[in-house]
């Protein structure tokens, strides 16, 4: 789901794009445009956890996605009713910043949904800053801070799923070929990777070697999903709020 948030969100400008339309209230529209943001951040979520085989908090969950509800309202009010009012865009990036928090309450399956709050967060910041309600190093500091955020909680994404492999792995000794002269046993592992089930099998005359190569194979599977669904997309995403903050 992760890698398909481009597809499903395609009206958000990238943060380079931030800079070339200089009127942020544009950028704004773009970002609350009819886009169901709570399905976004349940689906990102729940990727995360089949990936680590961890439960959600589903409390916090909800909460946040009823500030998401909340805020969207806001900033429909805010863009359609001119002329923009100061007050309330300060009220909302607040509401903004609870989403923050409960999504860092998640820890390592919010992760994917942070870095799509955190972006709305900080195209509202350009906002307060083009108003001069605020200075643009606020907007970096920020930039930053959740970049550093993202590089701190994503490897744990790795090592949560990877270090389960042994317990999730099972292995079954299966009966040897009558039509094979040689004793050669055939060895499978099946691995639940938290959505799909892997199943390893080979001829071997050597459990150890079978299951160690099975589990190699399983290594590989497992951080090439991680990769694919959520380290790389992060990885992009904190790269380019450190290029906003060095373009401040």
């Amino acid at each position: 789901m992760l890698e398909n948030i481009d597809q499903e969100v395609k009206q958000m400008p990238h943060p380079e794009i931030l800079e070339i339309a200089r009127d942020a209230s544009s950028v704004i529209k773009l970002l609350f445009a009819d886009v169901d943001y709570v399905r976004i951040t349940n689906n990102a979520v729940e990727d995360i956890c089949s990936l680590v085989r961890q439960p959600v908090d589903e409390n916090a969950l909800r909460e946040a996605a009823a500030h998401i509800d909340s805020v969207k309202e806001l900033m429909s009010e805010y863009l359609h009713q001119p002329p923009l009012k100061p007050d309330r865009l300060i009220y909302v990036i607040k509401k903004s910043s609870l989403i923050l928090e409960q999504l860092k309450s998640l820890e390592v399956v919010g992760i994917g949904a942070f870095m799509v709050a955190s972006g709305f967060h900080l195209a509202l910041l350009q906002e307060q800053a083009e108003l001069e309600l605020t200075e643009w190093s606020s907007v970096k500091d920020r930039a930053i801070e959740y970049s550093d955020y993202a590089v701190r909680v994503t490897p744990k994404l790795i090592k949560l799923s990877v270090g389960r492999i042994d317990k999730a792995c099972q292995c079954t000794r299966c009966e040897s070929s009558p039509e094979r002269a040689e004793r050669i046993t055939e060895y499978e592992c099946r691995y639940f990777d938290g959505k799909d089930l892997n199943i390893f099998r080979d001829l071997s005359s050597d459990a150890v070697t079978a299951c160690n190569k099975h589990r190699l194979q399983m290594f590989y599977n497992v951080t090439d999903s991680i990769n694919r669904t959520a380290a790389q997309p992060v990885r992009s995403a904190c790269k380019n709020w450190l290029e906003l903050a060095a373009s401040i």
